[in-house]
């Protein structure tokens, strides 16, 4: 998997990869084993938080820096299999990475109440809205997982997975041109064959839109016979 983001990838990021790459080697080894997506979710948790550790990669609290379910920095509209960031004040509600990976320098930095962010109010008070632009990213990565178990996917799978792959695309800098989140990992597995080519080149260039951030982001599909990746 090849960094876009700079020549010299920080450990935490070489780390994160890593881990990305264990997890694609194991699926490709050995698919029926990955009964569902949160067998996936639960397998590359343990081994960030595993390989995070070994490197130092930790915060000095007793908090980890790998959270699954962690909401997103906005409200937003997932209806009709759409994804649409909405304004605070609306009546939208949050919606979820499967996993982030949360920098130390936030977790040294903020309370814990405000980084968890299960608290709108609290996480715009004390990290989005004082951020500066300079500030490091809360999330260092965030990553959505999508299984899919049949030989041919629906067109409805392409479109979930088009869903998380654009909320990946917005989170990352912001309207105060802070980096909320760096690196995003749309991470799709097919327990059969690749994509159709004309499905898959799709996929990327409907996402791929002015109004996103698209660094940093790659959609990689897995299945028994390899991987592919938009970079």
């Amino acid at each position: 998997m090849r960094s876009r983001a700079t020549q010299h990838p920080s450990p935490a990021l070489r780390t994160i990869t890593s881990s990305i790459q264990q997890l694609l080697g194991q699926f490709k080894a050995e698919p029926s084993v990955f009964s569902g997506e949160d067998a996936l979710h639960t397998k590359l948790s343990t081994l960030l938080v595993d390989n995070l550790h070994s490197t130092a990669q930790t915060t000095t609290r007793a908090t980890s820096i790998v959270h699954r379910r962690y909401p997103t920095p906005f409200k937003c509209q997932m209806g009709d299999l759409r994804f649409e960031v909405l304004e605070d004040r609306s009546r939208g509600k949050r919606g979820h990475y499967d996993i982030a990976v949360l920098s130390p320098w936030w977790l040294d930095k903020a309370s814990l109440k405000a980084i968890r962010n299960d608290n709108f109010a609290l996480f715009r008070k004390y990290i989005r809205d004082k951020a500066e632009p300079q500030d490091p990213p809360l999330c260092l990565a965030g990553i959505e997982i999508y299984l899919i178990h049949t030989e041919r996917p629906r067109l409805a799978d392409y479109s979930r997975i088009g869903q998380d792959y654009r909320k990946l695309l917005l989170s990352g800098a912001l309207a105060s041109s802070w980096r909320f989140m760096d690196h995003r990992y749309m991470l799709a597995f097919s327990q059969h064959s690749q994509p159709h080519e004309a499905k898959w080149r799709g996929l990327v260039e409907a996402s791929w839109e002015r109004d996103v951030d698209p660094k940093n982001v790659w959609l990689i599909w897995t299945s028994p016979q390899g991987s592919r990746s938009s970079a």
